[in-house]
């Protein structure tokens, strides 16, 4: 997803920086181009899909992601008023906002998985330790929990994509 943020941001800064007559195949390039962030929606269902673990959650955490999704692209038609027209600058600059927080958003996310990860290792090492698990008592447990449907919090030997 991150992948996808330099052409959101720095292509609505043309087409905001350019806008006028002058410069149509240059917006109309940066208009394009601007679409590429529509595999946002995919891959925080799959960004859902590898953080979640158990039924229940996963299916009230993608139920959470589409109904903010759909918010949003309520809330996203509103910001484009007639009054605007034709520069829809507000508009404009309302999205490169939001993308420039979601940005952040996902380093914050990043570094939420990584530090949870460390933890868990710990917590791991800890238990095997304390139950004496040998290297195929490890095996054996992570396959019992594999398909246990635990949440991730229940789930030993989860672990968080970052």
């Amino acid at each position: 997803m991150v992948a996808a943020f330099p052409d959101t941001i720095y292509l609505p800064t043309i087409m905001i920086g350019l806008q006028g007559a002058g410069h149509q195949g240059v917006l109309l390039f940066a208009s394009h181009l601007t679409g590429t962030f529509g595999s946002a929606l995919s891959t925080i269902y799959a960004y859902n899909a590898s953080n979640t673990s158990g039924h229940t959650k996963k299916v009230t955490i993608n139920a959470m992601t589409m109904a903010t999704f759909s918010v949003g692209n309520i809330i996203g038609t509103e910001i484009f008023q007639p009054k605007d027209a034709p520069a829809y600058i507000p508009g404009k600059t309302a999205i490169m906002v939001i993308l420039i927080v979601q940005l952040v958003v996902s380093f914050v996310l990043r570094w939420i998985n990584i530090r949870l990860n460390k933890q868990r290792q710990k917590t791991f090492a800890d238990e095997k330790a304390r139950r004496g698990w040998s290297d195929a008592d490890v095996q054996r447990e992570r396959e019992r929990h594999a398909f246990a449907d635990l949440t991730d919090k229940q789930n030993l030997f989860f672990v968080y994509m970052a």
